[in-house]
């Protein structure tokens, strides 16, 4: 791209590629013939096997054995067909200068953008309240952060820290701009809503927990925890947000869903046709943009065979929670599967372009002890990776084990070695028991005896714990190099095992934007008044998940929300802007 079309004072139209044309009016063109142009623009992933064979090479293997690879990845129509429905088919109109779809993290951070520049907004939300993902949100060097005594980081390290762990498989750009402005926007959040609201968040510091030297999860834990009853969720968070909203004039129409973007025949985006639990259609007119913010395709399982490899797409669709983060105080009110990539279609209909290779999944380990790292072993009862490993590997790690199984076995030690933690600043006897509810523990006099409990081959694990324990007495692990703080023999009776899952809960992948925020077709140029943002988007964490700040995907969401909704309100909008309130 040239400065001009980075330039959002510039909005340039797509010259190039795939024509779109409007649903609006008798000229409207079918639903079929819309199709072929998202499919030429969000392509399903193409097969692994040779034309015209009925297996490929993974379906050949033993799927008894291996259920992870009984599905191969064969071409799959996920995208689909839009919709056959135009405006005059709506039951009304109702008009507004930006519409955000989707009200977590990310849409309600665009309604508060545009609603901050005075542009009539209205955001939508298919549920009865919003998607609860985690409670940390990770800024750079707000101010907030530094006068509760936080040390500035280096900018450049913090790039360069995040870049390195994400393989080089991020958007530059979009990590450039959070690293350089993240901060402003959390300082004028601050200023503007949260403290006024009394949620001023808790400023999180650097853990002062291992020696960084050589350790796998560095960490510059830059993030602001938004619980204050110390819990894992942002749901006062969201409602003050959703109450500033409301009371600046914004409105948010919960239990509408998004169903299809309306355009001109140059492409540009006018609006989109949204269903009520009736079933009632009823089209959002949107002056200046609509901003998708609808969330991960974590539950469509379509879109996770077409854009995964085997492993992951059994390991997501048979152990996936992503509708966990709602709360019995904020119940799902949908009868429809959410996280179900509804604005991914709508966007690729619309002319974007989805992000193909290997995509982001994330996941949490639901049991076990998390962060210390005891022997681990797995169905076979084999040792199979470095404990001390970064969040980075845990989803693609645990979803390649052969038995296509969510979980492994921890070995404890039962001696006097007490276990330092790779992330929290406590070691395990002083944190014990807290550190985490275990749903399956088992204990046993000798090795066989716990073997035979968590079903693995007696021998098999014998001699995994006779080869541990040569290496913690050499203190060199040269199978897979873990520190020797963290080498504790399994000697002392008695054993005890400790099942430890890890659950899939979204992908962050999706479609291509520009800093600032602007929804890219095939050719990578700007569709007119069309923006997304959260795990919408795609080009941002790889293949997982990094450890160098604290609640980044959040972060994420947070500031590119923020950018979407002043770009949609306000064209000529910069980072410059930031701040002034």
């Amino acid at each position: 791209m040239n400065r001009d079309e980075m330039d959002p004072s510039k909005e340039a139209s797509s010259k190039k590629g795939v024509s779109r044309r409007a649903f609006l009016g008798k000229a409207a063109i079918g639903a079929a013939s819309l199709a072929v142009t998202g499919l030429a623009a969000c392509a399903s992933a193409p097969s692994t096997g040779n034309a015209g064979d009925t297996q490929t090479a993974a379906a050949k293997l033993d799927t008894e054995k291996y259920p992870a690879l009984a599905d191969s990845r064969n071409p799959i129509d996920w995208l689909g067909t839009p919709p056959d429905v135009k405006p005059e088919d709506c039951v009304k109109t109702i008009e507004a200068d930006v519409v955000v779809i989707g009200a977590a993290v990310a849409g309600e951070l665009a309604g508060y953008g545009a609603v901050k520049e005075g542009a009539r907004t209205i955001v939508l939300e298919r549920n009865g309240t919003a998607h609860i993902s985690g409670s940390g949100i990770g800024f750079s060097n707000s101010k907030y952060q530094i006068e509760k005594g936080l040390p500035e980081i280096d900018k450049y390290e913090l790039f360069q820290l995040i870049f390195n762990q994400l393989q080089g498989r991020c958007d530059q750009a979009l990590l450039a701009s959070w690293v350089w402005h993240s901060g402003a926007v959390l300082d004028e959040l601050e200023e503007v809503v949260l403290q006024p609201a009394g949620l001023p968040g808790t400023a999180m510091g650097e853990v002062p927990g291992p020696e960084k030297k050589y350790e796998i999860m560095q960490n510059l834990a830059s993030h602001v925890n938004f619980d204050a009853s110390g819990g894992d969720n942002l749901e006062v968070f969201n409602n003050i947000m959703h109450d500033w909203i409301e009371a600046n004039g914004g409105e948010i129409h919960y239990e509408i869903t998004a169903r299809v973007l309306t355009q001109e025949t140059d492409g540009t985006v006018t609006g989109v046709i949204a269903q009520n639990q009736a079933g009632e259609y009823i089209y959002y007119k949107a002056a200046t943009g609509v901003v998708v913010a609808t969330g991960s395709y974590g539950g469509n399982e379509q879109m996770l065979r077409a854009f995964a490899n085997p492993w992951l797409a059994n390991y997501a669709i048979n152990h996936g929670i992503y509708n966990a983060r709602v709360t019995e105080t904020s119940p799902i009110t949908t009868n429809e599967k959410m996280d179900d990539g509804t604005g991914h279609k709508m966007l690729c209909w619309a002319g974007a372009v989805m992000e193909q290779t290997d995509p982001s999944f994330q996941s949490w380990e639901d049991t076990g002890y998390w962060w210390w790292p005891f022997l681990q072993v797995d169905t076979e009862g084999r040792r199979f990776r470095n404990e001390a490993s970064s969040w980075l590997d845990h989803t693609h790690l645990i979803a390649e084990l052969p038995a296509g199984v969510n979980y492994y076995w921890q070995i404890l030690p039962n001696s006097d070695f007490d276990m330092p933690s790779t992330l929290m600043p406590m070691p395990y006897k002083v944190w014990g028991e807290n550190v985490n509810a275990h749903d399956e523990v088992h204990t046993a006099d000798t090795i066989e005896d716990l073997a035979k409990q968590i079903d693995v081959d007696p021998k098999v694990l014998r001699a995994t714990v006779d080869r541990y324990n040569e290496i913690c007495k050499s203190g060199i692990d040269d199978d897979f190099s873990k520190l020797p703080k963290y080498l504790s023999p399994i000697v002392d009776p008695p054993f005890q095992a400790v099942k430890a899952k890890c659950q899939f809960y979204c992908t962050s992948s999706g479609v291509k934007i520009d800093r600032y925020c602007r929804v890219l077709d095939k050719d990578w140029n700007p569709i007119p008044h069309l923006f997304a943002a959260g795990n919408t988007v795609g080009w941002r964490l790889g293949s997982g998940y990094q450890m160098t700040v604290g609640g980044l995907c959040n972060g994420w969401a947070f500031f590119h929300g923020y950018v979407s909704g002043k770009v949609a309100a306000k064209p000529n909008w910069t980072f410059e802007d930031i701040g002034k309130i």
